[in-house]
């Protein structure tokens, strides 16, 4: 089997990250000889704040402040993670990333790079109001009612046309994912989503 190349996009608290390790998993039970790779933003950014640099300690203030990491340092820290950690036999998953039309123009120049075709965008769709719920409900200390706001804000603004930018894209399925139903549902939607393209 063909390894394959997932980018899971949507608002923050709409399960992408819960999805992600479900498919995963599924996905190595299903084919064990072909290995995983997670380039997981959220993850490498919250590693990288723990190198005590100037370059981290401001961006760990932006976070704490809901805001949008710079243009140059999430491209890096992701390039990063690709080019260290990258083989041709495994199954990518792409999570929380990109968040700008620029950074979604390098995730393309990379997978060209790369050669990965058929590259599946599950896109999860739920409402600001779910979002902002459930992020609240994570009692992570940078999710307050205002970070919320302004993580949902930039959102609209930035990261919605970034993964529009995939849509009807050549070499890209675009999967849209009601994220509103409860995790087995949407786990189950995906497998069949999924095996509907076979």
């Amino acid at each position: 089997m063909t390894p394959q190349t997932f980018i899971f996009a949507g608002r923050s608290g709409c399960g992408k990250g819960t999805q992600l390790k479900l498919l995963r998993e599924s996905l190595e039970q299903k084919n064990p000889t072909i290995p995983s790779f997670s380039s997981v933003t959220g993850d490498m950014f919250r590693s990288f704040f723990d190198t005590n640099t100037e370059t981290s300690v401001r961006a760990k203030e932006l976070t704490a402040r809901g805001e949008l990491q710079p243009l140059f340092l999430t491209i890096w820290l992701w390039a990063k993670s690709i080019i260290e950690n990258y083989t041709p036999e495994s199954n990518i998953f792409i999570d929380g990333y990109p968040r700008r039309v620029e950074e979604a123009i390098a995730v393309d120049s990379m997978l060209k790079f790369y050669d990965r075709k058929n590259v599946i965008v599950l896109n999860f769709n739920v409402s600001r109001e779910t979002s902002k719920a459930r992020m609240l409900g994570r009692a992570r200390a940078d999710d307050t009612v205002t970070n919320a706001e302004t993580r949902l804000d930039w959102y609209d603004k930035d990261v919605t046309p970034a993964i529009d930018f995939f849509r009807n894209k050549p070499g890209y399925v675009f999967l849209d994912i009601d994220g509103e139903k409860p995790i087995d549902e949407i786990h189950n939607d995906i497998i069949n989503k999924l095996n509907s393209l076979q």
